[in-house]
C-alpha cells in the first residue's frame, strides 16, 4: 500500500483513495453525500474513536465547510479536500 506521502504527492492516487472512501459514505450511491449520510459517517468515526457522537450542529457545520458550491450536498471533489486534510494530519 502507498504511504501517505506518496498518496499526497500523486493526484491520481489521492483521487483513488478519495473515491473509495466517498463510495463507502455515499450509502445510496447517488454521487452526492447528503446530510444524513454525513451524520452517519461522523457518528461511525466517533464510535470507532470512542468519543461522543456529533451533535446536529456539528454535522451542519461540517456540511457547510465541505459544501463549497452551496448545493446542500458534498460531491467527490469537495470530499477530496477533507481526505487531503485528514492525510496531511496523519503524516
Amino acid at each position: 500500500m502507498a504511504s501517505i506521502d506518496e498518496i499526497l504527492a500523486d493526484e491520481q492516487k489521492l483521487a483513488e483513495v478519495t473515491k473509495a472512501v466517498f463510495d463507502q459514505v455515499d450509502a445510496d450511491q447517488s454521487g452526492q453525500i447528503d446530510r444524513r449520510e454525513l451524520k452517519l459517517a461522523m457518528a461511525q468515526v466517533a464510535r470507532e474513536a470512542n468519543i461522543e457522537a456529533p451533535s446536529d450542529q456539528s454535522v451542519d457545520q461540517a456540511l457547510k465547510v465541505l459544501d463549497a458550491d452551496g448545493s446542500g450536498t458534498i460531491d467527490v471533489n469537495e470530499f477530496k479536500v477533507l481526505i487531503r486534510q485528514l492525510l496531511e494530519a496523519l503524516r
